[in-house]
């Protein structure tokens, strides 16, 4: 091992052996890189394989959770066996707003729930609490007790999310 270089010559071999071993760096890197992505891949063929492979099976078992549900609740349809728990978790909807036209409602409607900062937007957590859910739409009842629904959101429904645990 060189402690100090002393001329051109030991410069040169270790720009060689430096410049070799960044070049071993990148090809076992480069080795590694297509491993990663082979894996990759074979990990999404083998989760592909899985969905394809159990569809069916998963179909039934949905299914037969629906008619032989021995718990059901508001928002879970469940039955349990020796080797596991089948279960229909029931989704809220997805709310799709569109702050624009909401706000434009809510300056007729309800005043109270626009925020009045640099920017107008609804108050749409203490609005929310105070909506009614009716389809794929909400309504809010005015003070007056006039019951009208709420433009610029809509309520997407979702299906239910089954589950083998």
């Amino acid at each position: 091992m060189i402690l100090q270089i002393e001329n051109d010559v030991q410069a040169e071999r270790m720009i060689v052996e430096v410049k070799a071993a960044e070049a071993e760096m990148n090809r076992l890197c480069g080795v590694c890189d297509m491993q990663i992505e082979f894996y990759q891949n074979q990990k999404l063929l083998y989760q592909q394989q899985y969905e394809d492979g159990t569809d069916y099976e998963r179909k039934l078992l949905g299914e037969y959770c629906r008619l032989q549900a021995s718990k059901t609740t508001k928002t879970l349809t469940k039955h349990t066996l020796p080797s596991g728990t089948l279960k229909w978790l029931k989704r809220a909807p997805s709310v799709v707003k569109n702050d624009d036209e909401l706000l434009d409602w809510l300056r007729t409607h309800a005043k109270a729930y626009v925020k009045s900062e640099v920017v107008e937007k609804p108050a749409w957590g203490e609005l929310k609490k105070t909506l009614i859910e009716n389809g794929d739409h909400y309504e809010y009842a005015t003070e007056e007790g006039e019951v009208i629904p709420v433009q610029g959101v809509v309520l997407e429904s979702r299906d239910d999310e089954f589950v083998i645990e």
